[in-house]
């Protein structure tokens, strides 16, 4: 297949793997049964988490268990041995190895062993690549014009407006100590590309990794990956910049679109892997995938379930082991796959549908619900004209659900600096509840679009005390109470919170119907006294209530 750096010209791009036939080496996945055996401990996770990870999963009280701990070594030495076979990779949350054998001699002993559940070819996939359809570049004729204080932006403007972003950079939450790792086909020129300037001068690419080939190297690869990453990370003044602009980025090659070496799907929860044992925040991914070019053990509509494909499996674990996972919805709908891909149909992570200037959604976004039944996309952002830049430091407008993640996957990250006292669960349910459909859930927008700053940062400039309103129309009562109370108010509450008085949060309950009583339950905290941020219609009010 012919690549274009500028954009991609078919909308299914082949991936991994030529069809099977007898005389090539033909790859598989080899299920392992357990972990029996291994030397890892999970009290000794130091031997196989980095710090970071450790100390995430530390604040956010999540467990080290098993799927932390690597495969046996021993099962993977004696599946190494067998003649003829060559591991490709382990993968310790799904427990099993990828290998590449030379006959079905090799695999049938391979079969044989004890500790090995099963095995499966590994398919060459047809991927659901968010194309650019077009690459539009700007000019002072087709530019829309900002305000003079706004003109810093550039052409990012109205896609960061969109989110209500401006207002957390404006309080200087601009992605600083948050770290994203972004997954897709390369990232071409970004060694050089001027719009990456900043981003190269201060550290901010902490690493890269090529999942395909192996090695460090991303960046003589294809163009999909830079176009991403400017939706993030791009500086350059009164031309682009980035939702995340001071954020720090791994990089990583997981997709193939030209050598069809390994497959994609595994070499994505070899990353996911990877990223969890350093200390990842934030993992966003423009790629998704479907069906396979022979035909045999094809993803299906059905198989959407977030439980039966191997990398939405990863997804999920990925997403309760701390990190925020965004994946693009796909630009399938009005295809003969209109839905959304694999791993977007995992249930704990963020599938991203695509909107317009007006916030229509557009008319290739994929769309849900799963095969269970459950919402999708969860959220959407800017994909119709959306402004990026491509590797030869041209900016201008393209399309695709690829620039509608990162962009919210940077303003996500934004909003997590700022509430770092949420975990990654917490952050997606309030910014599902801040977002502009929160009441009207459909399978084409999901919750809708977020806002940023509807719900004010903890050490925001507003400070908490009795009231930070002209209004007073809110109620706690009892108090003091023993834990149990309920608050009324003449307006809708949204969304209440409640701080110790050190700042710290305690707990936080959205009202998707918009009650105007609602009761709350503190008895597991200590005695002391507390304050309780109320989110209404009508402002934000900031009560404080005495717990005995």
């Amino acid at each position: 297949m012919e690549k274009n750096k500028l954009f991609f010209k078919t909308f299914f791009l082949l991936a991994f793997l030529g069809a099977i036939n007898t005389n090539a080496q033909q790859k598989y996945w080899v299920k392992f049964k357990d972990k029996n055996g291994t030397p890892f401990t999970i009290g000794n996770p130091s031997a196989y988490l980095s710090n970071q990870a450790i100390q995430r999963r530390a604040t956010y009280n999540i467990t080290i268990d098993t799927y932390d701990l690597p495969c046996t070594p021993s099962y993977i030495n004696q599946v190494d041995n067998v003649s003829g076979v060559t591991i490709l990779y382990a993968s310790k949350w799904i427990n099993g190895v990828v290998i590449s054998a030379t006959s079905s001699v090799a695999l049938n002993t391979i079969n044989t062993f004890s500790f090995v559940l099963g095995s499966n070819p590994v398919n060459r996939l047809k991927i659901n690549l968010p194309d650019v359809f077009t690459f539009e570049e700007s000019t002072a004729s087709n530019l829309r014009t900002v305000s003079t204080s706004s003109t810093y932006y550039g052409g990012s403007y109205w896609q960061t407006k969109q989110l209500n972003l401006k207002c957390l950079h404006d309080q200087g939450y601009k992605g600083q100590g948050m770290v994203i790792g972004v997954m897709d086909s390369g990232f071409d020129n970004v060694q050089n590309n001027n719009v990456f300037d900043s981003l190269r001068n201060r550290g901010g690419i902490i690493g890269t990794r090529d999942f395909v080939t192996g090695g460090n190297s991303v960046y003589e690869d294809d163009a999909h990956g830079a176009m991403v990453l400017s939706c993030m990370a791009a500086v350059k003044p009164n031309v682009i910049y980035g939702s995340a602009p001071l954020a720090n980025y791994w990089l990583f090659r997981t997709e193939d679109v030209s050598t069809e070496t390994i497959s994609e799907e595994y070499n994505w929860i070899r990353a996911a892997e990877f990223a969890d044992s350093i200390g990842i925040d934030v993992l966003t991914t423009s790629l998704g995938y479907t069906t396979f070019d022979n035909g045999l053990n094809n993803h299906t509509q059905l198989q959407l379930d977030g439980k039966t494909a191997p990398m939405s499996i990863a997804a999920n674990i990925a997403a309760r082991k701390g990190m925020l996972v965004l994946n693009s919805a796909g630009n399938g709908n009005g295809s003969s796959w209109p839905k959304i891909g694999i791993p977007a149909d995992a249930d704990s992570i963020c599938a991203v549908g695509a909107i317009d200037s007006l916030s229509n959604v557009t008319s290739f976004s994929s769309i849900g619900p799963t095969s269970d039944g459950r919402i999708k996309p969860e959220l959407v952002a800017r994909g119709s004209r959306a402004f990026v830049s491509n590797p030869n430091s041209s900016v201008g407008y393209a399309n695709g659900t690829s620039f509608s993640c990162p962009i919210l996957a940077g303003a996500m990250a934004c909003f997590w600096q700022a509430h770092k006292s949420y975990d990654n669960i917490k952050v997606l349910d309030t910014l599902k509840f801040t977002a502009s459909h929160s009441l009207t859930p459909n399978n084409s927008r999901g919750w809708g679009t977020p806002d940023m700053c509807k719900i004010p940062p903890i050490n925001s400039p507003v400070k908490i005390n009795e009231n930070t309103t002209s209004f007073d129309n809110i109620i706690i009562s009892p108090n003091p109470s023993n834990g149990f109370f309920n608050i009324q108010s003449s307006s809708k509450l949204i969304v209440i919170e409640v701080f110790s008085v050190t700042g710290n949060s305690i707990l936080i309950k959205s009202n998707p119907f918009k009650l105007a009583s609602m009761n709350f339950d503190i008895s597991f905290a200590p005695a002391g006294v507390y304050f309780v941020r109320i989110l209404t219609n009508s402002g934000i009010v900031n009560k404080k209530i005495i717990k005995q």
